[in-house]
């Protein structure tokens, strides 16, 4: 137990250290001179962060600075293309330093190790050049290793320069054959060699030039990065030994990462490819405003732009995306002046009001499912718990269920599927909220507390659905997901169906700023998504590792999922003291859960054992599909490997339309109808025939039916 006295002093402790973390920060949020100084204060203000917010502190010793050594030659190398063994012996002085580096924000290795890859790209580059003036021989029998198969660099330059051979010949020999093999299979298998000679003689030389353009616009966009997009690479191989949720998103980063979590931007509704370095316009987002413009169409590429009225013309041609899409994006109500070359070669000059263009994808949706019997269900898709993290005015998914939730209620639904397969999590706030429309107005999720109490998060309203409930979750349902999950699995207030367990991420994460001080003058730095903490469920148990555990386990494909457990440095699971929630009473409903779970089990019980042998079945084969480990570079070895790796893609094709056909047939042992109002275009057509076969669906309509007969 800890005195009154010991425990000021602890406070006084920890508010000096805060105070010098302060000081230091306002000391060196100045304007940095150099790239260098930029580099330093970064690391510096990112390792303080860690050391005084990450729940779990690591030691900072030489065994770290050897796993951050290899982190970052896998990231940054991790086909091993460009660095020679010499390279890392080189390096290898720096083995045991980055403990002491990182302690000090020294970026010297970092310096170091970009000086002889930017040396490594041109070389490859020239090489590459070399290699493909002259055609390869494809008679000869050898291997090629795909490099994230590679278990050592090239030992020295002879050996690199072998690997960038037999590289090239890999893709050359792609080039040639792939759409012939698709195409004449018949002829080839009967008359393999003159096909070959006729095929070798036509093709070779307009193959080796494709690949030779394709290789320079590879080394065009790697030379076109900065060191700062690198540095991103260093930062992330140092923090990622906290765990697998802590990241740096420099400046550029952090508008894609608000999109991702927002489903919100501004700008004109355009998405763009880099092709051979023009920013090539590949879809038009329906109501932005270069749809409405009708002077732009698919195909087109924007080769200059003025990022207002006032600003001069800023040439992109053979500029990245990532320092292009921040000059055409920008704030609602602004202009854009952009030089667009048409499909059919000509140049026009375009203006457009930038406006809030959404991500619809990820917005929640809705359908009404109806039985054989005209009962009607409600069926809502969570693809997200979507937030702005630097605006709450806008669209945030809490607000959005609700709106469906109370549309639902006016179609008198008498039960309400909650869709969060593959939903990977987002805001903690919105998955309380949306817990608490089902449960009322009682505690959620409890987060644990370094130093002492833990904190009990309560949803803030009374619940707007007191009926039946079924949620949906699969090995991708995260985070947020397993929150929302586990409140209604503790509460007893409704059915969890899908995959045994769900993903397994019982951690907190919040954004900080690395420009903290907007009153100092400084450029900006970016910002970390960091660990702080816990989720614990209401029953005191961490969802972390282990997840939630359906009450209704359905097998849905053989795909193999990584999970939690499957991460580089995941927390650990442990558990608190339970929240007083038995007494709490959410559900009205009075029906017996446990009679109508036993049923479906049973009802279930007949199909189980082969849908989990045809799952099973399907896991094993694509594991062996997809880990090649080498390729014969001889043409008719090639060839006759590729005609067997087709064969089995077909057979696994077959195995899995059997196993949704066979899933199809059980799933309309209870008829029901889509009703979609999201029905009108070829997307919202393809969902609702999806959820139309789709049996945890088609389960939970079951499970509804049992509701009206189990009292």
């Amino acid at each position: 137990m800890i005195s009154d006295f010991e425990f000021s002093k602890k406070i006084r402790k920890l508010k000096y250290i805060v105070i010098g973390f302060i000081f230091t920060f306002l000391l060196s949020f100045c304007s940095p001179k150099s790239e260098q100084e930029t580099h330093h204060i970064i690391l510096k203000k990112i390792y303080q962060t860690l050391y005084l917010f990450h729940p779990r502190p690591v030691k900072i010793n030489n065994d770290f600075s050897k796993k951050v050594y290899r982190k970052y030659f896998d990231n940054l190398d991790f086909q091993k293309h460009f660095f020679l063994q010499k390279d890392l012996n080189d390096f290898s002085f720096y083995k045991e330093k980055l403990d002491d580096y990182w302690i000090n924000g020294d970026p010297t290795f970092f310096k170091v190790t970009m000086k002889r890859f930017y040396q490594r790209i041109q070389k490859g580059e020239d090489l590459c050049l070399k290699i493909l003036k002259k055609p390869f021989d494809f008679n000869k029998k050898e291997i090629f290793i795909p490099g994230e198969r590679k278990l050592f660099y090239s030992k020295n330059e002879k050996e690199w320069i072998e690997e960038w051979r037999k590289y090239l010949k890999y893709l050359t020999l792609v080039e040639i054959l792939t759409p012939e093999i698709e195409n004449q299979k018949e002829n080839i298998l009967k008359n393999s060699d003159s096909f070959w000679k006729n095929l070798f003689l036509k093709k070779e030389k307009e193959s080796r030039k494709k690949v030779e353009e394709n290789i320079l616009d590879f080394f065009r966009k790697l030379k076109m990065k900065k060191e700062s997009d690198w540095f991103s690479v260093y930062i992330n191989a140092i923090i990622s030994q906290y765990d697998p949720h802590t990241h740096f998103f420099s400046y550029k980063e952090k508008e894609n990462f608000n999109l991702e979590i927002s489903g919100q931007t501004e700008g004109i509704g355009v998405e763009l490819q880099d092709q051979k370095g023009y920013a090539t316009i590949v879809k038009l987002i329906v109501g932005g405003p270069a749809w409405k413009s009708n002077k732009i169409e698919i195909g087109d590429k924007i080769i200059r732009v003025a990022k207002d009225s006032n600003s001069e013309y800023k040439n992109i041609i053979g500029m990245l995306l990532e320092y292009s899409l921040p000059l055409i994006r920008g704030k609602k109500g602004s202009k854009v002046k952009l030089t667009i070359q048409k499909k059919n070669g000509s140049i026009e000059e375009v203006v457009l009001m930038r406006d809030v263009i959404e991500k619809k994808e990820i917005f929640a949706k809705s359908a009404i499912i109806l039985d054989e019997k005209n009962r009607k269900y409600g069926f809502i898709c969570l693809p997200e718990f979507y937030f702005h993290p630097e605006n709450k005015k806008v669209r945030n998914s809490d607000q959005d269920i609700k709106k469906i939730i109370q549309e639902l209620k006016r179609e008198k639904v008498q039960g309400i599927i909650l869709d969060i397969r593959n939903n990977g999590g987002g805001s903690l706030e919105s998955a309380v909220e949306i817990a608490g429309f089902f449960l009322g107005k009682v505690p959620i999720v409890q987060i644990g507390k370094r130093q002492g109490k833990n904190i009990i998060i309560n949803a803030s309203h009374s619940a707007i659905w007191n009926g039946p409930l079924v949620i949906l979750v699969n090995e991708l349902s995260a985070s947020a997901s397993e929150i929302l999950a586990s409140s209604i699995s503790d509460y007893k207030r409704g059915i969890i169906v899908g995959s045994s367990q769900t993903y397994g991420k019982g951690t907190v994460q919040t954004l900080f700023s690395l420009k903290r001080f907007p009153l100092l003058y400084c450029k900006e730095l970016g910002i970390v998504k960091l660990t702080i903490n816990k989720f614990y469920r209401i029953n005191g148990s961490s969802t972390q590792l282990k997840g939630v555990n359906s009450d209704i386990v359905i097998p849905i494909d053989g795909k193999i999922f990584k999970m939690e457990k499957d991460q580089i440095n995941p927390m650990s699971w442990d558990k608190i003291s339970s929240i007083s929630y038995q007494n709490c009473t959410p559900w009205k409903g009075k029906k017996n859960l446990e009679k109508i779970k036993l049923r479906s089990r049973n009802r279930l019980k007949k199909n189980k054992n082969l849908l989990i042998s045809i799952h099973n079945t399907i896991k094993l084969l694509e594991n062996k599909l997809f880990k090649v480990k080498s390729v014969p570079l001889n043409w008719k070895e090639f060839l006759y490997e590729n005609l067997k790796i087709k064969k089995n893609i077909e057979n696994f094709k077959k195995l899995k339309n059997y196993l949704n056909e066979y899933r199809y047939r059980i799933s309309h042992s209870s008829s029901y109808k889509i009703l979609s109002n999201d029905s009108e275009n070829l997307e919202g057509k393809k969902w609702k025939e999806d959820l139309s076969k789709d049996l945890q669906i088609s389960e939970s309509v079951n499970i509804f039916q049992d509701f009206n007969e189990i009292q």
